[in-house]
């Protein structure tokens, strides 16, 4: 698996996943590879988007991304359409 993240004023560095992955190793791609790029975004002004994953709404998540003060924005469940 690869997790990648970019944004107006550039990229972060792809970071390979080895095995399955949780909340834990997600949190630790986001300290090693998102906030080193964040902290050069001019202003400091930016919000992040991932999707509805597990490991992505879990508490831990939700409370390093908190502690760190990261805006995330909502992602609506993907859920079929009512016929």
């Amino acid at each position: 698996m690869v997790w990648a993240a970019f944004g107006f004023n550039g990229k972060v560095a792809l970071a390979f996943l080895d095995g399955r992955h949780n909340s834990p190793k997600y949190i630790e791609i986001l300290e090693n590879h998102l906030m080193p790029f964040a902290e050069n975004i001019e202003g400091g002004n930016w919000e992040y988007q991932h999707d509805n994953d597990l490991f992505h709404t879990s508490n831990a998540t939700k409370n390093y991304l908190n502690s760190k003060n990261v805006t995330v924005l909502e992602w609506p469940p993907m859920r079929p359409e009512p016929e």
